[in-house]
C-alpha cells in the first residue's frame, strides 16, 4: 500500500501545483488576449489606411493609362493614311502597355489590402499561439 499511497500523493500534488500554476497564469492569458485583440484592430486599422493611401494612385495610374490610350489613339488616327500595317502595330503596343500600366496599379492596391489582411492574421496567430503556450 505504500506505494500506491506514494503514486496518489504525487498525483494529488501535481493536480495541486497545476492548478496553481493555471491560477497565476490566468492574468497573463488574459493580457496576452486584450493586447492580441489591441494589435489586430490596429492591423486591420493600418490596412485599411494603406488602401484609402493607395486608392488615389491606383486611380491616378488608371486615368493616366486611359489618357495614354486616348492619346495615342488620336495619333494612330493620324499615322492610319501613312501606313496600315505600322498603325496596328503601334495601336497594339500602346494598347497593351496600357493594359500592363493599369494591371500594376491594380495589383499594387491588392497588395496593400493582402499585407493588411496578412498582418492581422498573424496578429491573432500570435494571440492564439500565446493563449495555447499558457493554457499548455
Amino acid at each position: 500500500m505504500g506505494l500506491m499511497d506514494t503514486i496518489k500523493g504525487w498525483f494529488g500534488k501535481a493536480k495541486e501545483q497545476g492548478a496553481e500554476l493555471m491560477e497565476k497564469a490566468e492574468p497573463y492569458v488574459e493580457k496576452a488576449k486584450v493586447q492580441g485583440a489591441e494589435l489586430a484592430e490596429k492591423a486591420k486599422e493600418q490596412g485599411a489606411e494603406l488602401k484609402e493611401k493607395a486608392e488615389p494612385y491606383v486611380e491616378k495610374t488608371k486615368d493616366f493609362a486611359s489618357d495614354a490610350v486616348d492619346k495615342a489613339s488620336t495619333k494612330i488616327e493620324e499615322l492610319r493614311d501613312k501606313s496600315s500595317s505600322s498603325m496596328e502595330q503601334a495601336k497594339d503596343k500602346v494598347e497593351d502597355t496600357a493594359e500592363s500600366v493599369a494591371e500594376k496599379a491594380s495589383d499594387a492596391g491588392e497588395a496593400a489590402k493582402d499585407a493588411a489582411g496578412r498582418a492581422a492574421d498573424a496578429a491573432e496567430g500570435a494571440v492564439d499561439e500565446a493563449k495555447d503556450k499558457l493554457e499548455g
